[in-house]
């Protein structure tokens, strides 16, 4: 194998895994370009028969990929070995001059040859039918034959897990350490029923899985395989590529990883402002916050994660949970991580003690603990945010929430639930209700501390006073604190429409 052939084929790979990634900028069509060019150029000097065939395979399955993105399809045609580069060539053979005749005879020549062409267009003329249309003259140029695209692999994808339909649950590239399989589907362009294909896995430059070379056998070009298994302790970490061959020829590579660490996260710190660095401040008052905090920041390191793993991040009270998101991972397998609590209603979290944890797949990793200090001085009277509701819960909590704040015609009654801070005896506030811009109910009070407190959940509720199901319509609810509009939300009641 020459260094020429081998220097092209690194190229040719490199630009198949580029292309795999979805590259379709200017700058990879242009080394796309290049390619084919210094590959046509490289047939003068290539002389293995293999490599040259190879080299064709090549800069066909570039050329498709040039072509679906530009429309045109590049001249594959290599140059032709130069003199001397095969094995057994025959010299060269000179032809011997031709004898010169006499101009005379060359002018009586060409005289009788268009003699001949009058005659023989006359007698076409004479024979075609006489239907008033003229016979179409014979072209003499030969047709530029169109390429046939070779066949290659596209929309790869890898997973662990099949759906019931057969398809891939969660496509990714990276793998946890312990995956016990690694599946692949793909497509595969412009292969005809029983052609020989396979596939085969590499790692290092070492094949540790393959399927046999059989015929391709199949009408759709889909395909789902197997790609690697790896029983009870899981498919070997490392760097891997997936090579699928029609015939002899590459038609797709593409690569994947398992990682060789295990899910990690710690080195968990909190803070209340910003912190991407992921700075915890030291001293004798780390983890403890002054009165008003709104938003709780956790940061933190972690190794090992890969995509579609399930993430959870939650926030507890007094040993109750107040907040938990659960996201399945979508970034880097290791570096630094930052989330946040925001307290609900732009209301500041109550004073206390908290704790955060953060679960890898339901398993929780780690969690560190803060403090929130006792307000000091007095406190503004604020509404927070208002929630819309069907039912509530003793403690405030929401029932029947409605999804985009939509409720179904048979609607009897609404509730508005909101948190509260600062509140003192005989403070004055309202809660307004309207439909369609239009004022249809109010309640006013004087605010208890001894029922109420200061600060915590309280609702208000709207119903038809005859206990009928209230008109469709879109509605609003707006609370004051001393004729002061602190807090609105709308909602909708979709009108009965007889079945």
């Amino acid at each position: 194998m020459s260094d020429l052939f081998d220097a092209l084929q690194e190229r040719y790979q490199m630009l198949v895994a580029r292309k795999e990634k979805g590259e379709t900028e200017e700058s990879f069509l242009e080394d796309v370009r290049a390619f084919i060019t210094d590959a046509q150029q490289a047939g003068a000097t290539v002389a293995d028969l293999n490599e040259r065939s190879q080299l064709r395979a090549w800069m066909r399955f570039l050329a498709n990929a040039l072509y679906d993105t530009t429309g045109v399809y590049p001249d594959v045609m290599l140059q032709p070995l130069a003199h001397g580069q095969l094995v057994g060539l025959q010299p060269e053979r000179r032809e011997k001059p031709s004898p010169s005749f006499p101009l005379a005879w060359v002018l009586v020549g060409g005289a009788a040859v268009i003699v001949i062409a009058v005659g023989l267009v006359a007698i076409g003329w004479m024979s075609y039918p006489n239907d008033g249309a003229a016979p179409t003259p014979m072209s003499t140029s030969t047709p530029t034959p169109i390429p046939t695209p070779a066949p290659f692999v596209s929309q790869i994808a890898m997973g662990t897990e099949l759906d019931t339909g057969g398809a891939l649950r969660v496509a990714a590239d990276t793998f946890c350490l312990g995956t016990s399989e690694v599946v692949a589907e793909f497509t595969l362009e412009g292969i005809e029923p029983e052609t020989v294909w396979h596939w085969e896995v590499q790692r290092e430059g070492e094949i540790v899985g393959a399927q046999p070379a059989a015929p391709w056998g199949k009408e759709a070009q889909h395909a789902t395989i197997h790609a690697l298994t790896g029983g009870l302790e899981g498919v070997e970490p490392g760097q891997y590529e997936l090579l699928v061959y029609v015939g002899e020829q590459v038609a797709g590579v593409h690569s994947f990883q398992v990682l060789d660490k295990a899910p990690c996260v710690f080195n968990l710190r909190v803070t209340d402002v910003p912190d991407p660095a992921g700075q915890a401040s030291d001293g004798p008052d780390e983890n403890k916050f002054e009165a008003g905090v709104r938003v709780i920041y956790l940061g933190y390191e972690y190794e090992g994660l890969c995509p579609g793993l399930d993430v959870s991040h939650a926030l507890y009270h007094e040993g109750a949970p107040v907040q938990e998101s659960v996201e399945p991972w979508s970034d880097a397998p290791q570096g630094q991580a930052q989330v946040s609590f925001q307290a609900p209603g732009d209301l500041p979290f109550p004073s206390g003690d908290y704790e955060v944890t953060v679960a890898v797949a339901g398993e929780e990793q780690e969690r560190v603990g803060l403090t929130i200090g006792e307000v000091m001085g007095e406190v503004s009277p604020a509404f927070g945010d208002i929630a819309i509701a069907l039912g509530v819960q003793p403690d405030g909590t929401p029932i029947l929430t409605a999804q985009d704040d939509r409720f179904d015609w048979s609607t009897k009654v609404v509730y508005a639930i909101f948190d509260y801070v600062g509140m003192s005896d005989g403070l004055r506030w309202a809660a307004v209700w309207t439909r369609n811009d239009q004022e249809v109910a109010r309640e006013e009070h004087f605010w208890d501390v001894e029922t109420d407190g200061m600060e915590g959940t309280r609702w208000v509720a709207y119903h038809d006073e005859s206990g009928r199901t209230l008109t469709g319509g879109n509605y609003s609810v707006t609370l004051y604190i001393k004729n002061v509009a602190q807090r609105t939300a709308e909602f909708n009641i979709r009108y009965y429409v007889p079945q």
